[in-house]
């Protein structure tokens, strides 16, 4: 194993072992499960490298240089969505229109994919509900741009996150079922 490869594993290892500490609490008698929870992560996680020509820029299975730039967004987007969905649940009159849209997926099947669907539910009035070849049927509380770019420049963002680029389309609005 090189050093570069251990280096990496020690990191995963210890960021690993961070959040079982904080799941857990800090409680001492929880490492009797989370050391062997973490030793299989790991082995997961060695099994699933991907050859770089620079590994270190890859931590968890994102790009550094990519989660610098996700991070920023997926924080903007959470609370813009917070923010939204409880301004429309506290407001006397509710302004929505619900309806569900289906989005073309470009990102391969995987971790981006997976991290895409679940980033979209966070996007202000957006929900993942279904997934079905390829094709991710949105719930709005309103309707979304004409094009969906809030989808397409998620899925972009999740891209770069992944060292990825994705080819984008036009999503199709429909009614709601």
């Amino acid at each position: 194993m090189r050093t570069l490869q251990l280096l990496s594993l020690s990191v995963k290892g210890l960021l690993l072992g961070i959040v079982w500490w904080s799941l857990t609490d800090g409680s001492v008698v929880s490492w009797s499960m989370g050391i062997p929870v973490i030793l299989i992560a790991l082995g997961w996680m060695f099994q699933q490298q991907r050859p770089s020509p620079l590994p270190s820029l890859w931590l968890l299975g994102y790009r550094l240089i990519g989660l610098a730039g996700f991070l920023p967004y997926f924080l903007r987007e959470s609370l813009r969505g917070g923010i939204d969905v409880a301004r429309l649940a506290l407001s006397p009159v509710m302004r929505i229109d619900p309806r569900f849209s289906t989005y073309s997926l470009h990102l391969p099947e995987g971790p981006a994919r997976r991290t895409f669907i679940n980033t979209v539910s966070l996007l202000p009035g957006t929900l993942s509900a279904d997934l079905s070849d390829g094709q991710l049927i949105v719930h709005r509380l309103r309707p979304g741009p004409a094009n969906d770019t809030d989808l397409q420049e998620c899925e972009r963002r999740v891209a770069r996150l992944f060292g990825m680029t994705a080819c984008m389309t036009q999503a199709k609005d429909g009614p709601v079922p």
